[in-house]
């Protein structure tokens, strides 16, 4: 059945079923992103880049993320038994927070690693 509206650009629906652990992912992402689900699936279909710009609303939806993250964290007892979710959560919230900081942040353990490795006996 036709669209009503025959001015409509985008006629056609497509539907597709996803893991939980991928609708997160693509919720987290399109929300950093500051775009809808769709705008952020067909962005990278066609093979595009996103720029997010860090504001107020993605500092506050990353801390958000973090707090859930660090909820789930602080009831494990035994964390080698983490889930594959929480895993691919708490690294995607990772390259995000690496990206925000830019190219100029440093990993304290780089840094003591270098300060070990140039340590002479005496």
């Amino acid at each position: 059945m036709p669209c009503p509206n025959y001015r409509r650009k985008r006629t056609i629906s497509k539907a597709f079923r996803v893991s939980r652990e991928e609708n997160e992912c693509i919720e987290l992402l399109a929300k950093a992103a500051g775009v809808t689900q769709q705008e952020y699936i067909m962005t990278k279909i066609e093979n595009k880049e996103f720029t997010v710009v860090p504001d107020l609303r993605t500092y506050k939806m990353l801390r958000d993320s973090m707090h859930q993250v660090y909820q789930e964290l602080c009831r494990l007892r035994d964390c080698s038994v983490m889930d594959e979710r929480l895993i691919a959560r708490i690294e995607l919230l990772s390259e995000f927070f690496v990206h925000i900081a830019g190219d100029n942040a440093r990993c304290e353990l780089n840094e003591e690693d270098a300060l070990i490795a140039d340590m002479k006996r005496g």
